[in-house]
C-alpha cells in the first residue's frame, strides 16, 4: 500500500512539472525567428541530456546488471532505428495524402512535430518503467530518480511544445496532444509497477534507459537540430543559443545527476 501512495505523490509531481514545461513556450506570442531560437535552445538541452545523463546512466546501470557495452549500444541503436522507421512511415503516407510534388518540403516540415511526438512518447513510457523499477529497488535512489525525471520532463515538454510552434495545428489541438503526453510517464510507471510488483528489479534499469537514449538521439539529430538551423540567416546565433542550452543544462544534470 505504501508504494502506491508514494507513486501517487510522484505522479502528481511529474504531472505538475510537465504541465509547466508544456505551457512555458506559450506564455507570450513569439515570432518565427524566436521560435527557431527556442528550438535551438531545446536542441542544446536534448544533446546535454543524452550525453551527460541518459547514456552514462544507461551504461552504468547495464554494467551493474551484467550487460556488456556492446549490448547497450545495440539497444541504443534499436531505439534510434525504430523511431526512424516510424518517421519514414509517417512521411511516406503523408506524402501520398498530400499528392502535390510542389509542396513536398512543406509537407515534410509539417510532419516533423508529430514524428518527434511519437519518438518522445516512446521515450516517456521508458521513463515510467525506470521510475517504477527504482521505486521497487531503493527509496533513496527513487528520490534521486524522481528529481532527475522531473527535470527531464520539464525539458522534454518545453522542447516538444516549442517544436509544435512550427506546426500547422491550432493551439487547442496542440494542448490536447501535450496534455495526453503529460500522462504517458505516470501511466507507464503505473503499468510497470503493477507488472513488476513482487519481482526482483536488480539490473533492469540500464537497457530501458539505453532504448530511451536511442529515441532521444533520433529526435535530437533528425528533428531538433535540423529545425534549429532552418533559417540560414541566423545560423550563428542559433549555434550560440544551442551551446548555451547545452552548457547550462550539462551543469544542472551533472549537479542533480543520480551520482554513484
Amino acid at each position: 500500500m505504501e508504494i502506491w501512495l508514494t507513486f501517487a505523490v510522484y505522479a502528481v509531481a511529474l504531472i505538475v512539472v510537465s504541465l509547466l514545461g508544456a505551457y512555458t513556450p506559450y506564455v507570450k506570442n513569439i515570432s518565427d525567428r524566436q521560435v527557431h531560437l527556442l528550438i535551438s535552445l531545446s536542441a542544446g538541452i536534448f544533446l546535454s541530456m543524452m550525453f551527460f545523463l541518459l547514456l552514462p546512466e544507461a551504461i552504468h546501470e547495464s554494467e551493474e546488471g551484467g550487460y556488456e557495452e556492446k549490448i547497450v549500444m545495440l539497444v541504443v541503436l534499436t531505439g534510434f532505428l525504430i523511431i526512424l522507421l516510424i518517421d519514414v512511415l509517417i512521411k511516406h503516407y503523408h506524402m501520398i495524402g498530400c499528392g502535390c510534388e510542389h509542396h513536398i518540403e512543406e509537407c515534410r516540415h509539417k510532419t516533423g512535430p508529430m514524428s518527434a511526438y511519437i519518438g518522445l512518447a516512446i521515450h516517456a513510457f521508458m521513463d515510467g518503467l525506470v521510475l517504477a523499477a527504482t521505486m521497487m529497488a531503493n527509496s533513496e535512489v527513487t528520490v534521486a530518480a524522481l528529481v532527475g525525471i522531473c527535470l527531464h520532463k520539464y525539458v522534454e515538454l518545453f522542447s516538444l511544445s516549442s517544436t509544435f510552434l512550427i506546426s500547422d495545428k491550432d493551439k487547442r489541438t496542440i494542448m490536447k496532444y501535450l496534455l495526453a503526453f503529460v500522462f504517458i510517464t505516470p501511466v507507464g510507471a503505473f503499468i510497470s509497477l503493477a507488472a513488476l510488483n513482487g519481482m526482483s528489479v536488480e539490473g533492469m534499469i540500464g537497457l530501458p534507459l539505453a532504448f530511451a537514449a536511442g529515441t532521444l538521439m533520433y529526435v535530437s539529430f533528425c528533428h531538433m537540430i535540423p529545425e534549429a538551423f532552418h533559417r540560414e540567416e541566423q545560423n550563428i546565433k542559433s549555434f550560440a543559443i544551442l551551446l548555451v542550452g547545452l552548457v547550462l543544462s550539462a551543469i544542472v544534470f551533472l549537479l542533480v545527476g543520480h551520482g554513484h
